[in-house]
């Protein structure tokens, strides 16, 4: 029976786990977090923190070998997509859901037309439209790609003009979440500005609700409407993104910021975070970010820490984030 959410998208206390060489990589540990449609979530953090691994669960993408979801739920539209069976995963896949992945290289088949790449995607997941190649050939010309080059194949386009076949495909069915995954690490400042954009246009048009993954704070601040801060598979910091810009609450999350540099300072030196993400096979009793942390206490080191509410209203996984709050 299905549970009724307020949310579109809602994830509650996912726990994912690998396994690597017999041991057990905790990927994902207890990590919430909700969208409303037509909005943008963020989810920050640094390579490994689990970000893609929470994407790929919704999608239920995971490799049959090796992982596992452990625990917890994903509703979408009040749907637990972990409940459904593979046959109707496959309805969701590309229609309702849709992902565009880091990588335009290797996500495009370099031995197939571009056009007839998106054209698939029509004809799999949205049977009833007519004509494929023509809802192809309207796509590139969304994304700003001449409909004439639908011949073309991947290795006749720039780095940029790839991300924007994979933005073409990914919204070819109108899906009403779009998972992105650092959809411009790859690309130039100027070309990533233009594909924000882009991305930022044709989801006002659709209303799509968007999951945007990434570790650059410049793209949170242009794009999102509210922010995950997330670290060694649990979320640490949460609210608005005016809530976590103006009052950066978790001393992670103060260090990311600290690491970003700043235009109108003259200074020499950024503030990078000392130390490394812990190892996931063997992660600290208590807070994760303890061993990399000025603040910890013995109460960190030896208990989990939960949420707690900031005088803003933004929730954040810190017993002193008071006194980090007062000497900030």
């Amino acid at each position: 029976m299905a549970v009724e959410n307020k949310h579109f998208l809602d994830i509650k206390d996912l726990v994912v786990e690998y396994m690597s060489n017999g041991q057990v990589v905790q990927a994902v540990n207890g990590a919430s977090l909700f969208l409303e449609k037509g909005k943008t979530l963020g989810l920050v953090g640094e390579t490994g923190a689990g970000k893609t691994t929470i994407a790929k669960s919704i999608l239920r993408i995971l490799p049959d070998v090796g992982s596992r979801i452990v625990s917890g739920e994903i509703f979408l539209d009040d749907k637990n997509v972990l409940e459904l069976s593979e046959t109707d995963m496959r309805k969701i896949r590309g229609s309702k859901i849709s992902m565009i992945f880091q990588d335009p290289m290797t996500a495009l088949n370099p031995v197939q037309r571009v056009g007839e790449q998106i054209a698939e995607v029509v004809a799999l997941h949205n049977p009833g439209h007519v004509n494929p190649d023509q809802r192809a050939k309207e796509m590139l010309e969304i994304v700003g790609i001449p409909a004439d080059r639908y011949y073309e194949y991947p290795h006749q386009f720039s780095g940029g003009m790839k991300q924007r076949v994979i933005i073409a495909i990914a919204l070819a069915c109108n899906p009403d979440l779009l998972l992105a995954d650092e959809p411009t690490t790859a690309l130039d400042v100027t070309i990533q500005a233009q594909v924000l954009d882009l991305i930022g246009d044709l989801q006002k048009k659709y209303n799509t609700a968007m999951l945007l993954i990434t570790h650059d704070m410049g793209v949170v601040a242009t794009v999102c409407d509210t922010v995950a801060v997330i670290y060694a598979g649990n979320i640490v910091e949460y609210g608005t993104k005016e809530q976590i810009f103006d009052h950066p609450s978790h001393p992670y999350t103060i260090g990311l910021f600290g690491a970003i540099p700043a235009m109108n300072d003259d200074g020499l030196w950024l503030h990078p975070i000392d130390g490394l993400p812990p190892d996931p096979t063997n992660l600290p009793k208590g807070c994760a970010f303890c061993p990399r942390c000025k603040y910890a206490t013995d109460v960190c080191r030896n208990s989990p820490v939960v949420m707690y509410k900031t005088p803003d209203g933004h929730i954040c996984r810190c017993c002193n984030f008071e006194s980090i709050r007062k000497e900030k």
